[in-house]
């Protein structure tokens, strides 16, 4: 998980990570929203053990791209199985669904968080309470990843999804993935 959350640093780092999950057997399919639904993704495990993550954009933005990626790749890793071949996800209904759900899917969030940046590595991190940009620009270099991801992990942490919006990147994902956009359609 944490090689795919160094692609981010990378301009085109999300076809990075499709082709690096690609070439470890695990297929990548990232889809526009889905009108009237509320699902950010989904793990599946097709016949033949072949594992694929299908990502909505309902939230287009570069800090929810790689947060809902890591959220099913753990899915991929922890959860899937021959009795358990389906998991979909609106991550919005936290604390909505049934107890064992809701442990799977924070234990998904952990996994995921601590991908994007390890527990170890946050716990030392110096940012202020305001978390001003240059500190978050400042983090994301050193760690080698997409600034948004650093904004994504203030947001959560501190339940204020209104902090750092300008540094969470909307409106990016489609460019990447417009092809696959165009074949669908047609």
């Amino acid at each position: 998980m944490k090689d795919v959350a160094r692609l981010s640093y990378f301009d085109n780092g999300p076809l990075l990570a499709k082709e690096y999950l690609e070439k470890h057997g695990i297929h990548l399919i990232v889809v526009p929203h889905l009108p009237k639904t509320c699902i950010d993704g989904a793990a599946i495990l097709l016949p033949g053990e072949t594992p694929v993550i299908g990502l909505t954009l309902r939230y287009d933005r570069i800090d929810y791209f790689w947060f809902c990626l890591l959220h099913e790749l753990a899915h991929v890793s922890k959860h899937l199985s021959a009795s358990d071949r389906l998991i979909i996800d609106d991550l919005d209904l936290r604390g909505k669904k049934v107890e064992t759900e809701d442990i799977i899917e924070k234990e998904a969030d952990e996994m995921a968080l601590n991908g994007l940046i390890p527990k170890r590595i946050w716990a030392g991190n110096q940012m202020s309470g305001k978390a001003p940009t240059a500190e978050v620009y400042a983090s994301a270099e050193k760690l080698k990843i997409h600034p948004a991801i650093i904004a994504v992990r203030i947001r959560f942490e501190r339940n204020n999804y209104k902090l750092l919006s300008r540094h969470v990147g909307n409106k990016q994902i489609p460019k990447h993935f417009a092809d696959s956009f165009i074949a669908k359609a047609s």
